[in-house]
């Protein structure tokens, strides 16, 4: 019984092991639109991931409506020339107009994806920090944004690999937010601060292999 069961947690390990190895970022999809109860499944495996006192601040946003994507896009433009025109007369002005460029160019793909997600967590969160600073024995709730960006890449740990489980590709982007201006307004969000976008579909690319720092080059112990 017990070989059974370690061979199953050796299998279990394999796959997950795999799964993380395999897991890509995708900017091309084919026309196919994930099943809503799929995306929900994806969104539960976020859901269980940990948080601060188990305060769970962060939320998913589905942007179906096209007349919300397309004032997105349009934003995006604006947000773009705006930046272009704010460069002018700046050193190295060429080098930073070409970065520039590539980071407009790796945003507009995801207009075209079949769900664009926003994810953001709440604004009412309320950490270890912040209820120090309002019993006024710390002068500023410095852990607030840490702990919170913490939180969002832990739920989109969970929702990514799901997504990968389930034969669909993700990209998480947050260059786009430094175009799109007042994204909680166009959206039409109260109480939600938006931190990164998601998108998602199945994949029509097969990006090519990503060297990765080994486990010891991000290791370390401290004796």
């Amino acid at each position: 019984m017990w070989i059974e069961h370690n061979r199953e947690i050796t299998e279990a390990m394999i796959s997950f092991d795999q799964l993380i190895a395999g897991r890509r970022s995708i900017r091309k999809y084919k026309a196919i639109v994930p099943p809503e109860e799929q995306i929900m499944q994806m969104v539960a495996c976020a859901a269980m991931a940990p948080s601060p006192s188990n305060s769970q601040p962060v939320r998913f946003i589905k942007i179906q409506s096209k007349i919300i994507k397309a004032a997105l896009q349009e934003s995006l433009e604006a947000g773009y020339h705006k930046i272009l025109g704010s460069i002018e007369g700046e050193k190295n002005t060429k080098r930073l107009r070409n970065r520039i460029h590539v980071y407009k160019r790796y945003s507009d793909f995801i207009f075209a994806a079949p769900v664009l997600i926003a994810v953001g967590v709440v604004d009412d969160y309320s950490g270890f920090s912040k209820i120090l600073n309002q019993a006024g024995v710390l002068e500023k709730d410095f852990r607030a944004f840490i702990d919170l960006d913490i939180s969002v890449g832990l739920a989109l740990k969970g929702f990514i690999l799901k997504a990968e489980s389930l034969g669909m590709g993700t990209c998480i982007v947050s260059a786009p937010l430094v175009f799109i201006e007042h994204i909680e307004s166009i959206l039409g969000l109260t109480g939600i601060s938006v931190r990164c976008l998601v998108t998602l579909g199945y994949p029509d690319e097969i990006p090519s292999h990503i060297e990765r720092k080994n486990a010891k080059e991000i290791y370390q112990v401290i004796s």
